[in-house]
């Protein structure tokens, strides 16, 4: 189902882009109802090019133009992007955010009281339809969750919850595709080192993690039962795993996860006031 609503993005970033790049490979919106602006110029005029939709001059006019609005700039350079805006946004608007670390009470702060306003966490597998996006619905009316649930279930699958979880989703699924590319990483690079080619090497990395995951996802037993599953008793998969325990590979997991929250948590900090 298309959108009938005109849509606006504001950040022409890798999440940015990979949204709105769901949608139109799912040919939900068309480039006419689209705006996008980057203070990078350049960025948004090859995406805009590219996809045949409309560039902006500012983010007053994307704000203009549209009825949903989708905050996808650096958490640190949201406040500066607001500025003179509040008087621009009007009721029955939607805005959705995508930055980390920045509340729903924050955004509220820099664009007044007028839209209706939307957090979501997203990553980066919406790219290719198939992404997991956590949409925070404490206090958000009906009409803008509809948006939101259309915009996100267009680029993979969705998930709600309150705002208080959104600092560990993005630590578990918003940063999550980076841990998987780092296991396989080290995967093609094993293999290079002891002689397979480096694409045969990629190869058998990226197949083995995508069908991990497919079996994952169409199975009804756990990750856990899965693993016990490939994991013989005295075979070679019980030989890794064995190393990664004295390693104590959930123990340093376990801060990875933490310090990616506490990271969130420091980008609300930081950022002024209004």
């Amino acid at each position: 189902m298309k959108f009938r609503e005109t849509l606006g993005l504001m950040g022409v970033g890798n999440m940015g882009q990979a949204i709105l790049e769901g949608l139109f490979s799912k040919r939900m919106v068309t480039g006419s109802r689209v705006w996008v602006f980057d203070t990078i110029l350049q960025k948004a005029a090859e995406f805009s090019k590219k996809w045949q939709c409309r560039q902006a001059k500012s983010n007053a006019e994307i704000v203009k133009q549209t009825d949903i609005v989708i905050l996808a700039m650096k958490p640190q350079d949201f406040s500066s992007a607001m500025k003179g805006l509040k008087s621009v946004f009007r009721n029955r608007q939607t805005v959705i955010s995508i930055l980390a670390g920045t509340s729903v009470e924050k955004i509220r702060r820099e664009i007044g009281p007028r839209p209706q306003v939307i957090r979501a966490m997203p990553n980066l597998g919406v790219k290719v339809g198939e992404g997991i996006t956590a949409i925070a619905t404490t206090g958000v009316k009906t009409l803008s969750l509809q948006a939101a649930r259309k915009i996100f279930s267009g680029c993979g699958k969705t998930v709600e919850l309150e705002e208080s979880y959104l600092d560990l989703v993005t630590a578990l699924s918003g940063s999550g595709p980076a841990y998987f590319f780092l296991v396989m990483e080290l995967m093609v690079k094993e293999g290079v080192r002891q002689g397979i080619p480096e694409g045969q090497s990629r190869l058998l990395a990226v197949q083995t993690a995508l069908g991990a995951a497919t079996l994952a996802a169409s199975s009804s037993q756990s990750p856990e039962a899965l693993r016990q599953m490939v994991t013989s008793k005295g075979g070679t998969t019980a030989a890794a795993l064995a190393v990664l325990e004295e390693g104590k590979f959930s123990d340093v997991f376990h801060r990875a996860l933490e310090a990616a929250v506490e990271r969130s948590r420091e980008l609300s900090k930081r950022q002024p006031p209004a």
